[in-house]
Order: C-alpha cells, then sequence, then structure tokens
C-alpha cells in the first residue's frame, strides 16, 4: 500500500517548487501518493487536488485579513481532509501565512511536519523562529545564512534541526540564448505576476521609461505582463502608438501579440514578442527577459534571483499599499530588502522602494545601468557569485532525500 504524504502550497512559485519536490520524492520512492493543495504543475507531477490556488494568491496584510472568512474555509476542509487520510507526514512549501497554522494544528495530531523554502522570519518576524521549532520537525532551506539563524532557537523543548539543500531556482531550465532583432538597446520589466502588484508599478516603470529615452534616445523595452489584464494593454497600446505620432489603430496587433507580454514602442523598433516567447514555454519571464536585456526593473521578491542569475545589470523596486506597507515596516529589520543582496550579503544592486517607484528615480537606474561602465561590470562581478551562494543545482533531490531519510529514521 502506497504511504500518503499531505503537501501544500500556496501560490505559482510554490507550485513550481512543489511539482521539482514530488517529482525528485517519486524518483526515490514511485509508490508515494501526495494529496493537498498546489497547482497545475503539482497536479501534472502526481498530486491529488483537495484545494487549488483559485482564491488564494493575495498579498498584503490588509489584503489577507479582508478574505479571512475564505481561507478559513479552506483552512478546515483541509484540514479535515488531514484526519481522513493519516498521512505520514505534512510537507509545507513557503506560503508562511497559512501553512504555519496549519502545521501547528496537524502537529497535535501527532503528524511529522516538514518545511520547505522556510517562511523569511529572520526578516519580519525573527521570534516566529523560536516557535516554529516547537511543531516543526525538519526545515530544509533554500539560503546558506538561514540554519545558523534558526541554530539560535534550538532547545530540549524545540528541536526542530535545519538543513541547507541550495536554491531550486538553480534546477530550472535556463533561458536559451536568444538574439533579439538588431536594433536599440533594451530595458526588461518586472511589475509582478499578481494583478495587484502589477497595478502598483507597471504605469511608474513605463512612465520611467519614457524619461530614460529622452535623455539615451535609442532604447526600447519589454514588459512582462500577468493575464487577466487586456483592456489595460489595449489602453496602454494606443498610448504609446500615440506618443509616437503614431494613428492608435495601426499596429496596435503588433504590440498585443500575447496576453503575457508586452513591447514598449515606438513602432519602429516593435520587438514580436510572440516570437521571442514562442520557443521557450516554461521558461519564467524573470528569467528570460532579463537575459536577453541590457538592464532591468524587477519587483522585488523570488523574481529578483532569477533576474540576477542571469548576471545582467538590474535594480528592485516595491510600492505596496500603504496600510500594509506600514504593518510591515513595524515588522521588519533588515538592513535591505531584495533577495539579490540579502544572498550576497552587500548593497549590490539599487532598491527602491515605496516613494522612491516614481519615473525619476527609475529613469535614473536605466540611465546609470546602461551608460556607466564601471558601475555596469562591478554589477555584473556581483551577480556572478550568486550561484555559488545558492548551493549549485540538486535542491530538490536533497530535499526530497532529506525527508525520507528523516521519516525512516536514517538521519
Amino acid at each position: 500500500m502506497p504511504t500518503t504524504y499531505f503537501i501544500l502550497a500556496g501560490e505559482a512559485s510554490g507550485d513550481m517548487h512543489g511539482a521539482k519536490l514530488i517529482e525528485a520524492w517519486k524518483a526515490l520512492e514511485p509508490d508515494a501518493r501526495f494529496v493537498g493543495m498546489g497547482g497545475p504543475k503539482m497536479a501534472a507531477a502526481g498530486l491529488e487536488v483537495a484545494k487549488d490556488l483559485d482564491g488564494m494568491q493575495v498579498v498584503g496584510f490588509w489584503e489577507v485579513a479582508k478574505k479571512y472568512g475564505f481561507f478559513k474555509q479552506v483552512f478546515y476542509k483541509l484540514l479535515d481532509r488531514v484526519k481522513q487520510e493519516r498521512p505520514a507526514a505534512l510537507i509545507c512549501i513557503d506560503y508562511p501565512g497559512f501553512n504555519l497554522r496549519f502545521a501547528k494544528e496537524v502537529r497535535k495530531l501527532g503528524i511529522p511536519c516538514l518545511y520547505y523554502i522556510v517562511p523569511q522570519v529572520w526578516a519580519w518576524k525573527p521570534k516566529r523562529a523560536g516557535q516554529m521549532a516547537e511543531y516543526i520537525d525538519r526545515a530544509y532551506c533554500v539560503f546558506a545564512f538561514e540554519p545558523p539563524f534558526f541554530d539560535t532557537f534550538r532547545t530540549p523543548q524545540r528541536k526542530m534541526k535545519t538543513v541547507f539543500v541550495g536554491h531550486p531556482l538553480l534546477d530550472q531550465p535556463k533561458p536559451p540564448m536568444l538574439a533579439l532583432p538588431p536594433g536599440p538597446k533594451t530595458v526588461s520589466f518586472l511589475p509582478g505576476s499578481r494583478l495587484k502588484e502589477f497595478d502598483s508599478h507597471w504605469q511608474e516603470m513605463s512612465n520611467g521609461f519614457w524619461i530614460a529615452k529622452e535623455n539615451i534616445n535609442k532604447l526600447r523595452a519589454i514588459m512582462s505582463v500577468p493575464s487577466g489584464v487586456p483592456e489595460l494593454l489595449k489602453w496602454w497600446a494606443k498610448s504609446v502608438l500615440e506618443s509616437c505620432g503614431e494613428p492608435s489603430e495601426k499596429g496596435q496587433g503588433n504590440l498585443l501579440t500575447t496576453e503575457n507580454s508586452l513591447l514598449i514602442g515606438p513602432q519602429q523598433e516593435i520587438l514580436r514578442c510572440s516570437d521571442l516567447l514562442s520557443s521557450v514555454e516554461g521558461i519564467a519571464h524573470a528569467s528570460l527577459l532579463p537575459s536577453v536585456s541590457d538592464f532591468s526593473v524587477v519587483k522585488s521578491g523570488t523574481s529578483t534571483l532569477e533576474a540576477g542569475l542571469q548576471c545582467n545589470p538590474m535594480c528592485v523596486v516595491y510600492k505596496g499599499g500603504w496600510i500594509s506597507f506600514s504593518i510591515a515596516r513595524l515588522l521588519v529589520d533588515i538592513p535591505c530588502f531584495s533577495l539579490v543582496n540579502i544572498v550576497l550579503g552587500r548593497y549590490a544592486v539599487p532598491e527602491l522602494l515605496q516613494g522612491e517607484v516614481n519615473p525619476q528615480r527609475i529613469a535614473a537606474e536605466i540611465e546609470r545601468g546602461l551608460t556607466d561602465q564601471k558601475y555596469i561590470e562591478a554589477q555584473r562581478a556581483a551577480l556572478a557569485e550568486l550561484p555559488g551562494k545558492l548551493g549549485g543545482p540538486g535542491a530538490s533531490a536533497r530535499a526530497a532525500q532529506g525527508m525520507i531519510d528523516f521519516l525512516k529514521g536514517k538521519e
């Protein structure tokens, strides 16, 4: 009879990493059965989906609070399923607001609780690390500095052991060596994959581009756009064409070649994003676009690591709702907020936060990142250190092996 494991991922990145973990686990234990919450990638890897990701991908304290009733319903539905399944272990992937509370309840049932891609409590709630150690049995970390941090909270009562397995981003396919059509320098913009994140950043980025273009002149850009905003794209494409002196109808189809990508004009410099992306299905925009760009402006998050691994100059931005931002400022106590700088241990790439995310500052970073050769080379040298800092390929396999060994009493 196959062994059942209950696994939880609450957003797209967790779905991606969860799928890799399931695949690696099944390579070691082919009959393993996985039940829980995840998206299409985990389902394709063999997850029996008790809850999909619909409605789960919410950002911000206030935004989560407004959906309290929904999350409570999902929580207890999944907890009931755990009681029915009696799995050999609970495996949590990131998504701390939900997963930590869930693990605490599951541990009361005597079920081992494992964590992969642990919450970044070192940034926003150090005391929660001690609480985690009371009900998480093993944590598999993606950053080398995390185990020493968590070890400071271990006591005879808090026995959670942490292991550095490396970052699963290094297991993702690398972008192919694409050559853009000949033309001016290219800037890529990654405003965020969630609609609210996108809405907070895209206008500041696009206006920053136009300011930079006035000074640099020959400049083009690509923006990564989440699905679900076609009307916004139509409006923006119209404004792009009109700003170039073109009729709003002419060439609009060329600008909107796919729902998930968009070129910022002018028309004679149009890049057909569908041509660029058609041969690279499955490659994240956060990796692909910076790999073909001279400079990138990237929303804070894991996407900064994906972009940084391409070793082209970049800057990091974050602008959120003022209520959520004010709460975060009270909780976060680290000198920098981008994962690239945190992993490198120094301020290697510029960061723009909240009010600093404005067209003038973005334009200044673009101009510096395209024209200051000494600055460009310094950034590239720093970013080249990232793979070594992230532990090398094989994180998913190491995590799966470590979890199996622990559950079988071999470690």
